[in-house]
């Protein structure tokens, strides 16, 4: 027989039900793994973080929440700037570089490619997209989550690598190949008689 306790975790109270159907429906709302990334005097870091939106067009601005409480927080406060990384399928490195339980006082831009950006912002190129940033509003908000607002001074996407003509080349001999021997393997066709047709003038149908 269950007791008491199992009945009350099997039939959540109506307030739990209300927090689960919340949380299910705030998990709808898209998100993306992102890079942000920031540098003062000789400091530079950077964080995981999920929750951008793009916020203006004209000029183009974005949105970033970040969870407070990270040592980049006075990094983007104090050098007004910041970089994002889309990561993308790019992401398993700069994921593990950049994880929270990595050692104190490692440095993971050393192994990577960067871009400084306008403000002097470290920006991973080596991303789907990255955006160079300054900062324009913060807002410490009553949550655990603080948001900054940034006008994209710069930004690129990922180039997309096309094989060399070489390749292209030993490609197409490679297909052409099996075609040129098709009557090897069919010695009939080779002992067909030949036609030849004979192009009539004007002059011989007179």
């Amino acid at each position: 027989m269950h007791g008491p306790d199992s009945l009350s975790d099997s039939n959540p109270s109506p307030a739990d039900l209300v927090t689960q159907l919340r949380d299910a429906a705030l998990s709808r709302i898209p998100t993306a793994e992102f890079l942000l990334t920031a540098s003062f005097g000789d400091i530079r870091d950077g964080v995981l973080v999920q929750r951008v939106q793009v916020c203006g067009t004209n000029p183009a601005m974005v949105l970033i929440a970040m969870e407070k409480g990270h040592a980049l927080s006075p990094l983007i406060r104090d050098s007004r700037t910041f970089g994002l990384s889309l990561l993308g399928a790019r992401g398993r490195l700069l994921t593990r570089l950049f994880s929270d339980d990595r050692a104190l006082g490692d440095d993971p831009f050393i192994a990577l490619t960067l871009k400084i950006g306008v403000l002097g912002a470290p920006i991973v190129t080596c991303a789907e997209a990255w955006y160079d940033c300054e900062v324009i509003r913060h807002f410490d908000v009553e949550s655990n989550f603080e948001v900054y607002v940034g006008i994209v001074r710069e930004a690129d996407v990922a180039k997309v690598e096309l094989p060399s003509p070489q390749l292209r080349t030993s490609t197409t001999r490679a297909e052409a190949h099996p075609r040129t021997s098709e009557t090897a393997r069919l010695p009939h066709l080779a002992r067909l008689p030949k036609l030849s047709v004979k192009s009539s003038t004007r002059g011989s149908r007179a």
